[in-house]
């Protein structure tokens, strides 16, 4: 597989273009932002007219698009994916989808005879880089190896299609989670007017520095802020509501995610923006701190 196509070039696609292009593949992108094709036409990559156009140009695709409705889209239709796949291979979804969607892929790309995994990706591990979870067959894995070693830093397969997805939510919950009670901690502290600093010069916890700034701007342009959050947890209880698998404390996260969603301007992209909802919550508005 010489020729790779990317559906999605924002922060994640631009970050496998960059990876594909020092590794001496063919790229062709396509993407509904302008200026991000723009982008990536400087690079090198050629553009596509649409996802169906890119199919018929490359050997795989690689889709990283925001969620669930976007890979439907893309996929589908008289424009998408399977409408261009004539000599195509492979189709790699990194997408952080719902399970059942990553089965429908695969269910629709077997049907044409094309390979398909499912690799969610996530550069939050405390091991550097980034780090993609595969859901597919033994034999499609392997068959995907090469392209998968140039695309992210290290990779594992955890088990047929769905379940990465799976566990890729269940990340984003823990994620979610620990993010949570981080700034939940701080505004406690600061409402009850003791500094919360020597959390970090003290005890070296790793939290990251917004969270005692207030400053909540997006650190990654395009990576959908606290959206993403909302959308992913918001994932994991369908599935749980699916399975009927108790998620209490999902449940709590999911709530407290949407509050500040709702709280808080376009721009504020990180979970350390749950300190608003807290003062809020609190009556304070930021008084005790910033």
């Amino acid at each position: 597989m010489d020729d790779i196509g990317i559906i999605g070039v924002g922060h994640i696609g631009n970050g496998f273009l960059e990876n594909l292009l020092a590794d001496g593949y063919d790229v062709t992108v396509y993407d509904i932002d302008e200026t991000t094709l723009e982008q990536a036409s400087e690079q090198g990559a050629s553009r596509a007219t649409s996802p169906a156009a890119l199919a018929t140009a490359v050997d795989a695709v690689v889709m990283a698009v925001p969620g669930t409705p976007e890979v439907e889209a893309v996929m589908g239709g008289d424009d998408g994916v399977l409408a261009g796949a004539s000599d195509l291979s492979l189709v790699i979804d990194v997408t952080t989808t719902l399970p059942e969607t990553s089965r429908e892929c695969q269910t629709l790309c077997a049907d044409a005879g094309i390979r398909f995994l499912e690799a969610p990706i996530t550069g939050g591990s405390p091991r550097e880089g980034m780090h993609m979870l595969v859901g597919g067959s033994e034999a499609d894995y392997d068959a995907a190896s090469d392209l998968l070693e140039t695309l992210c830093t290290e990779h594992t397969r955890i088990g047929p299609v769905g379940d990465a997805t799976i566990f890729k939510l269940g990340l984003q919950v823990r994620y979610a989670g620990h993010h949570a009670i981080d700034a939940e901690i701080i505004e406690f502290m600061r409402a009850n007017d003791v500094d919360p600093d020597p959390l970090v010069d003290f005890l070296e916890f790793d939290i990251e520095e917004r969270y005692f700034s207030g400053d909540f701007s997006q650190a990654i342009e395009g990576l959908g802020g606290l959206a993403i959050w909302h959308k992913d947890i918001g994932y994991a209880r369908q599935v749980a509501r699916e399975t009927e698998t108790a998620l209490p404390l999902a449940g709590v996260l999911a709530e407290a995610y949407k509050a500040t969603v709702r709280r808080t301007d376009d721009e504020a992209g990180h979970a350390a923006a749950l300190r608003t909802y807290w003062q809020v919550l609190n009556g304070t508005d930021g008084e005790n701190g910033d």
